[in-house]
């Protein structure tokens, strides 16, 4: 799956979150914003109505709290440990991972709706202009969503390839005259996985819609970016790692867990 990752600088994984734990998570942010009907359209249809009133100045905070509920209650983590994920980022990164904890949830109202400017509609940029580091991922996922073809990602393809792109105010000062981009077209519970230095941006829609993206790192990896002013949770170690937390402390104190005196029955 991802033998490739550095030749096209991301991977998707079709179906990868599981189909009742994609529907339980959906139903808790609807929930979380009072959102009610008798079935899914219903209530995506209520969700539009809602998010269409709110000020666009408080859409961070109108997101926030779902992405810490998410958090605490253990649903991200359950995401990341999903096998197809877990084996992908595994093979990427090795054992040792972390999920940043930063809120994370986008959420873009087209400018249709009543909305002056289109919110968090992102013009092209990387993942490491916001401080991210090279060696870190960046996992992006759909949450609500009218369909598939309602607008999500657009990526240049092998950008990742180009390093740190030249940028001013967030805008990428200089681009090649000629390339080529791809758009995503992902359903719920397919995720796509890519390089801190793939540029992408986000695509025009005429529906209101709410995405995950989570930077994840191997958090003993050394830092050389800004990484380390941000909050990130671990959710899998190592067998070196685990082996180190028995231990205790680099000085390896002798016989801390286990007492070597204890009888056996």
């Amino acid at each position: 799956m991802i033998l490739n990752f550095a030749d096209k600088g991301y991977f998707i994984i079709r179906k990868a979150i599981n189909p009742t734990l994609s529907k339980k998570i959906r139903s808790e942010i609807f929930k979380n914003l009072n959102v009610s009907g008798k079935n899914e359209n219903k209530k995506y249809n209520t969700f539009c109505k809602k998010v269409i009133k709110v000020k666009s100045k408080d859409y961070h905070e109108y997101t926030k709290p779902l992405f810490e509920f998410l958090h605490h209650r253990g649903y991200l983590e359950k995401i990341f440990l999903e096998k197809k994920i877990y084996r992908a980022v595994s093979e990427l990164l090795g054992k040792d991972l972390a999920y940043c904890t930063d809120p994370g949830i986008n959420l873009n109202v087209p400018s249709n709706k009543g909305v002056k400017k289109g919110y968090q509609f992102k013009a092209w940029h990387q993942e490491i202009w916001s401080g991210a580091s090279a060696s870190t991922i960046q996992f992006w996922t759909p949450l609500i969503q009218k369909n598939s073809r309602s607008g999500q990602i657009e990526f240049i393809t092998d950008s990742h390839k180009w390093g740190h792109v030249p940028h001013k105010n967030r805008m990428p000062v200089e681009l090649p005259k000629n390339f080529k981009t791809k758009k995503l077209n992902l359903e719920y519970g397919d995720v796509i996985i890519f390089s801190t230095l793939l540029i992408h941006r986000s695509v025009e829609t005429d529906h209101p819609r709410m995405a995950m993206p989570c930077l994840i790192k191997n958090f003993k990896n050394r830092e050389f970016s800004f990484e380390t002013n941000r909050n990130f949770h671990i959710y899998s170690y190592s067998e070196m790692t685990k082996l180190e937390r028995i231990w205790g402390n680099h000085y390896l104190s002798p016989f801390r867990i286990k007492d070597i005196n204890e009888k056996k029955n």
